[in-house]
């Protein structure tokens, strides 16, 4: 029976090793891809996002005319009803702590110089989706792009609810998660893979080299990360509560997914 994996990316909550997973066990993903999400043959991003629950199906048809076993949204967020209602479709997300989420964030955008900011306010100020306030609330409610401070209580049950449909929820904290339960679900193997950590990164260190970022290089050695004042994490804390709010309940209600092997309903 074919199977197409869709796999919601959150930022750096363990998004690319559960990609290069994908490849290293065989699933087929678009030819032209970038981190399993889809791109045309001219290179443009295919937004799966704005795909209405008809041309969502058309894409799956498309997925199983082609092969395709595995895709990812990395940049917005489908219509889950529509996927979750699928037969065909297996959804699969990992979350991580919202504080833990950003700092690695903040710190690999730093070290790989997609942000020039020094402080973890001045990244927050920069407009990329990525970097807003109840990250994880805007991605699963499916308000990606809600001005700062307009999520509410009814943006976060929305947001519960949508993680409910999906098969799998992984959490990088939750003991297993990776190393087992991951493939465990999917029936893959652990393989060898490149996860996109921000340290240990040796063509990222020669690289800082090479540009003479020689005091960065040092501290990207000694894996020191950029140093945080307690203002900084009590604002975030407060523009972010949403989302901790959401990540505690995950954690208390142990939401996992018919498919993730502690689940009674897996066995």
């Amino acid at each position: 029976m074919y199977r197409l994996i869709w796999f919601q990316h959150v930022h750096k909550a363990a998004g690319s090793l559960i990609v290069n997973q994908a490849i290293a066990n065989g699933e087929v993903l678009f030819e032209n891809h970038k981190n399993g999400n889809p791109y045309t043959p001219e290179g443009e991003l295919t937004p799966l996002w704005e795909f209405d629950k008809d041309l969502l199906t058309a894409f799956v048809d498309q997925c199983e005319a082609e092969g395709v076993t595995f895709v990812a949204t990395e940049w917005g967020a489908p219509i889950y009803e529509a996927l979750h209602s699928d037969p065909r479709v297996v959804l699969v997300t990992c979350l991580r702590e919202p504080w833990s989420r950003l700092i690695s964030n903040f710190n690999y955008d730093y070290y790989h110089g997609f942000t020039k900011s020094r402080t973890l306010g001045g990244f927050l100020s920069e407009e990329l989706r990525i970097k807003q306030d109840n990250f994880l609330v805007r991605v699963f409610s499916r308000n990606y792009s809600a001005p700062e401070g307009q999520l509410d209580e009814n943006s976060l049950s929305t947001a519960f609810s949508n993680l409910r449909l999906f098969d799998l929820v992984l959490v990088t904290e939750r003991q297993y998660d990776l190393s087992n339960h991951l493939f465990e679900a999917l029936g893959w193997q652990s393989k060898p893979v490149f996860s996109h950590a921000t340290f240990g990164n040796l063509w990222l260190l020669k690289s800082l080299v090479g540009r003479l970022r020689l005091y960065t290089a040092w501290k990207y050695l000694l894996r020191r990360k950029i140093g945080i004042s307690e203002e900084e994490k009590k604002q975030f804390m407060n523009s972010s509560h949403l989302d901790l709010i959401l990540y505690d309940r995950l954690m208390i209600e142990e939401i996992r997914g018919f498919l993730h092997p502690l689940n009674p309903t897996s066995h």
